[in-house]
């Protein structure tokens, strides 16, 4: 392949008519092009031979070629590999002695919605017989942004909640001790009782009040920076919040502009109560495919090696 890549070569030359090819040779050297360059498009295979753009693609059909697009991860830092295994572990450990341990976690996170989302207009339609010059008003002089909670407990999506504002240690402490144990309230005692909770190492959540509320409200039984099991940093491929939740809430509540933060709670709030327990369920045992996967890659990126599934339909 590398030797019919540099007998092809993609420097200027004379172009001659664009045809279609079927020929054996041609569609070797095609690949040889991508052998000597995966990243080269089919526009500058087709201007430095003699073979027209369609050719190209359809040479590339013919083998299964696709082109599969760039993944962007967190950076990991040196000691994050050795942390990540080790909690992975730690993870199967309890699974293997509990085989429903993850349904007794629940998963906690932040996320922020802005008024910028990015915004899909091709396909808002407004389907008439004259053109009724449909308009949808947006203040984008004033930009808003809400700060949202959620969790997933066993098939059950807990929240949302909105703080006011900027999370900080002491708003997130009060939201522990006051808020949470109303949000909690149609899970059975006994669940409640034997429950766990995960959260990141957001500085609000590291803080020491805040460790100490933990502390109260799950002795020995949260998982977090500090807590009773250390939650490696840079892992939101180890949540389900953020390995799914936050992409098909945002997904759906950006569909069309925001008008107002009102308008945008609403959204959020519908989006969530639309996930079935069947969905969140499949969303938290996922977890199990991916913590054997972090184990076989020594902590490091594996989102790219996982065919994902659109989990909410």
């Amino acid at each position: 392949l590398e030797q019919r890549a540099r007998r092809v070569g993609f420097g200027p030359k004379k172009r001659n008519i664009l045809r279609l090819v079927t020929d054996e040779d041609v569609e070797a050297d095609v690949l040889a092009a991508t052998h000597h360059d995966p990243h080269i498009s089919t526009r500058k295979i087709s201007r430095a031979s003699t073979i027209s753009q369609s050719s190209v693609v359809r040479i590339f059909q013919k083998s299964k070629f696709h082109a599969y697009h760039v993944e962007l991860h967190q950076e990991l830092r040196p000691n994050d590999f050795l942390m990540r295994t080790a909690f992975c572990n730690w993870m199967q450990g309890q699974i293997q002695n509990d085989p429903a341990f993850l349904l007794k976690i629940l998963f906690t996170d932040e996320a922020t919605f802005h008024s910028s989302g990015r915004v899909n207009k091709h396909n808002m339609h407004y389907w008439a017989e004259e053109n009724p010059h449909w308009m949808r008003v947006v203040d984008y002089q004033q930009r808003w942004s809400l700060n949202v909670w959620c969790g997933i407990f066993n098939n059950t999506l807990i929240g949302p909640y909105f703080f006011d504002g900027p999370l900080n240690s002491q708003m997130y402490t009060d939201f522990l001790r006051e808020t949470l144990p109303g949000l909690l309230e149609d899970v059975p005692l006994y669940d409640r009782q034997n429950m766990w909770m995960q959260q990141d190492g957001a500085p609000a959540h590291y803080a020491v009040i805040s460790r100490e509320a933990a502390n109260e409200m799950f002795p020995g039984r949260w998982i977090g920076r500090g807590g009773s099991v250390h939650w490696p940093a840079r892992s939101p491929d180890l949540t389900p919040l953020d390995f799914f939740l936050w992409g098909a809430v945002k997904e759906r509540v950006f569909s069309t502009p925001p008008t107002t933060p009102e308008d945008m709670q609403e959204r959020i709030r519908f989006a969530c109560n639309s996930f079935g327990e069947a969905t969140l369920l499949r969303a938290q045992q996922s977890l199990r495919r991916r913590l054997r996967i972090c184990i076989d890659q020594e902590g490091g990126h594996f989102e790219n090696l996982l065919c994902k599934r659109i989990l909410w339909y």
